[in-house]
């Protein structure tokens, strides 16, 4: 039977405290959490059970062992609805399983490996871009850059199409209906989405353009000869097992726009905190180096280099260490359940945090320090594996985890053969809790010749 203990948390004075907190900087308040009240906090809300995760086993048990009992019908995940729909990542039960099932060939080992002739050519146009900048010594944002970059690819390895045209504006409409999301969820007495101030004008132009830029999509290959060698290609031949019919307009469009959003958007962040990073440590910078200059030489790298590039593979963990994308994971418990010894009632939310669990103490030593070589070897072996989650965990963990690793790893090895990125700056930028983790403001840098 669960256990009747309520788990310990904030009591009404000091929620009252940290609610400017939660507001204003949520990593400091999710780490304020665990940090004094344990690993598993419950927040005293009224009708509303809340309870913050920070244990392995814990999320082990939510995300892998009794998954069934928690659905991913929480704000979160709704408010995400109002731009991707029901598609991969915010559906649930029977639907989810089908199309997680339909879109797995699409992200088979063969096709991770031949990544790199999708990803290197890509890489190699946007340092000719940066060339000029460079020799001029001027600075740009590498976080644009990464969006841009990240959205060709995903465009190009799953669907099949150039993105470099369309790639600036895509990148804008994107950012602008996640940004509007996470506004909403801050500030719930904001006006309906129908009346048309200029937020929400700004959210449906963004919308729509997206929209369109789906439908194009599709009227375009549909005016092809049948082909299911990509995504778009096994989502149009994909038919029902029981009635045979083919995916709806509105299923296409929702794993469509899935995919783009969350397959570029998320990669990106990653790489752009990892520039960060290896221009704040100048020396884990020149350890990378030097092995892409001993491994690959001049040549441009492939995925088979990747299992002799342990440092480029590690420094790129790191960073997905210290800035997971997905800072945050939720669920909300169908039946009464038990965690850690604490009671979860029905239709609690429960609040997963990999930003906090990848600086547990217990777990990580010196949890704030930028050390590659903690994913080296065997030098993680110990380690519980729900206690590192950049892409969740057990059946719903993300679909696109390897090819996020072969990405982000292909991409660092090519830059390190050109150029050292260099910040313009002193001052780090804020860490923007959104959708996924960005830099406030961006984040400029200079390239300077390898």
């Amino acid at each position: 039977m669960p256990s009747p203990r309520r788990a310990p948390g904030p009591a009404p004075r000091d929620l009252l405290r940290l609610l400017p907190i939660a507001r204003d900087d949520t990593l400091a308040f999710l780490l304020e959490l665990t940090r004094t009240w344990g690993d598993v906090t419950e927040l005293g809300i009224p009708r509303v059970p809340v309870l913050v995760v920070n244990d392995p086993a814990a999320i082990q048990h939510v995300l892998r062992d009794h998954h069934r009992n928690y659905t991913k019908r929480t704000l979160q995940y709704d408010s995400l609805a109002t731009i991707t729909g029901r598609g991969l990542l915010t559906s649930d039960g029977e639907h989810w399983f089908r199309q997680r099932r339909l879109q797995q060939p699409a992200f088979s080992r063969a096709r991770i490996e031949g990544l790199d002739r999708i990803v290197v050519p890509a890489v190699d146009a946007m340092l000719e871009r940066w060339a000029p900048s460079a020799e001029r010594g001027e600075a740009f944002d590498v976080d644009d850059e990464m969006m841009r970059l990240a959205l060709e690819i995903v465009g190009q390895a799953l669907f099949g199409i150039d993105l470099r045209r369309d790639a600036p504006a895509l990148t804008r409409a994107v950012l602008t209906a996640l940004d509007f999301i996470v506004h909403r969820a801050r500030h719930p007495f904001a006006p309906p989405t129908w009346v048309p101030t200029p937020g929400n004008r700004r959210f449906g132009a963004a919308l729509a353009a997206l929209d369109r830029a789906v439908r194009e999509l599709v009227a375009e290959r549909r005016r092809r000869p049948p082909d299911d060698r990509d995504m778009l290609g096994l989502l149009l031949a994909a038919r029902d097992p029981d009635d045979g019919r083919p995916m709806s307009d509105v299923e296409l469009r929702d794993e469509i726009l899935t995919l783009l959003i969350a397959g570029h958007e998320t990669v990106a962040s990653a790489l752009t905190w990892t520039w960060l990073l290896l221009a704040q440590h100048p020396d884990a910078w020149e350890r990378l180096r030097a092995e892409v200059c001993a491994t690959l030489g001049d040549r441009p790298p492939a995925s088979a280099d990747l299992r002799q590039l342990d440092l480029v593979r590690a420094t790129f963990s790191e960073a997905l260490r210290l800035f997971p994308p997905a800072w945050v994971i939720s669920r909300r418990a169908i039946a009464e359940d038990e965690l850690g010894g604490w009671r979860v009632p029905a239709g609690a939310l429960v609040v997963i945090s990999p930003y906090t669990m990848h600086r547990h103490a217990a777990h990580w030593s010196e949890p704030e320090s930028f050390r590659p070589e903690r994913f080296v070897g065997d030098a993680g072996k110990a380690r519980h594996r729900f206690a590192y989650l950049p892409f969740g965990g057990g059946p719903r963990i993300c679909i696109g985890n390897e090819f996020a690793l072969v990405e982000g790893a292909l991409v660092l090895a090519r830059v390190a053969q050109r150029f050292r990125l260099e910040l313009e700056g002193m001052r780090p930028p804020r860490v923007e809790a959104l959708v996924t983790l960005r830099p406030g403001g961006g984040l400029r840098v200079r390239a300077a010749r390898a």
